[in-house]
């Protein structure tokens, strides 16, 4: 019986530890996303032309998002190559659809003021909360 409640502690421990990424700002004002273990993943700064771009721990650019002639965030590679356009919806959610106008996900506000995303069929895939720090951390469901 022991054995059984300390493995379902350890299997509930790493099933809300998995996955999380979050988000703070750094000495210099840059947007810093890092995994569970606080390692840095990417970070986001405003280049020259005002566009937002991702950079990765070793100074790559890994995306650049940017605003289009309709009010639209559109993100996109390297390349240049649109990855993605955000826009809100009548409901005021933020809808992602991919480069071809297919959506992505959505992400909405619920009853405590946290971020949900869902899929495009409306399935919940995690929630963006804030921690006792202050920092945007995602939950995946």
């Amino acid at each position: 019986m022991k054995k059984l409640v300390v493995t379902l502690i350890i299997i509930l421990f790493t099933t809300f530890n998995y996955g999380q990424i979050s988000y703070s700002k750094d000495y210099a004002g840059n947007t810093v996303a890092k995994d569970q273990y606080g390692n840095i993943i990417a970070t986001g700064s405003n280049d020259y032309n005002g566009n937002f771009v991702w950079k990765d721990q070793f100074g790559n650019v890994i995306k650049t998002e940017s605003i289009n002639y309709n009010g639209d965030k559109v993100s996109k590679d390297i390349y240049g190559n649109t990855q993605s356009m955000q826009s809100t919806n009548y409901n005021g959610d933020e809808v992602v659809k991919d480069q071809y106008g297919n959506v992505k996900f959505t992400l909405s506000k619920n009853y405590n003021g946290d971020i949900v995303k869902k899929d495009k069929y409306g399935n919940i895939i995690g929630t963006y909360k804030k921690d006792y720090a202050g920092n945007l951390v995602f939950y995946p469901n």
